[in-house]
């Protein structure tokens, strides 16, 4: 099962470069930038109002909040080159999903991976829209991504095509 849902990423994935080569250059709308933004923007605001405590001490939080248009999955290579997600949970440094959300689950959407000891070095955030979606989504669906740790806090807000793969959403050196 792992290997067949991997292979069919691997061909959405090559797929969607194939496809980005041979496109002009008409890109989105401004009217679906604007939706995307708004929906970016709201839910921030569902993030910002869960009552969570921030990570302890040496500890990193990594989040991923989307709607109910989607299925996203994230992804968090530590400094050892380790991936951690759905299918290799928890990793060998420590790191560990928390729950995979998948289609029908009640919001806020948010996939959570912790590492209770985080090592130095560099940590990378890749989100992942599966070709299988939950809903009839023709475009583009907006997510928020927030990487906290000693104290700090990166936000990064931006969208996602079906059948899309983002390796480096975000890319966070820890010392």
């Amino acid at each position: 099962l792992m290997v067949s849902k991997l292979t069919r990423r691997l061909l959405a994935l090559l797929g969607a470069i194939s496809l980005s080569a041979c496109a002009g250059s008409g890109g989105p709308s401004q009217a679906d930038r604007e939706a995307r933004a708004a929906e970016a923007n709201a839910l921030a605001a569902q993030l910002a109002a869960l009552p969570l405590p921030p990570p302890d001490p040496g500890e990193i939080r990594v989040r991923l909040v989307f709607g109910e248009a989607a299925d996203l999955d994230l992804y968090v290579t530590d400094p050892l080159q380790e991936t951690v997600y759905f299918a290799n949970s928890p990793a060998r440094t420590g790191g560990r999903l928390e729950r995979d959300v998948r289609c029908g689950e009640p919001l806020p959407r948010i996939e959570t991976v912790e590492f209770a000891a985080a090592a130095p070095g560099r940590y990378r955030v890749g989100v992942d829209f599966p070709p299988e979606v939950c809903s009839e989504v023709k475009g583009a669906v907006g997510f928020v991504v927030v990487f906290e740790s000693h104290g700090e806090r990166q936000e990064k807000r931006l969208s996602i095509r079906p059948g899309e793969f983002l390796p480096i959403v975000l890319e966070v050196d820890l010392r």
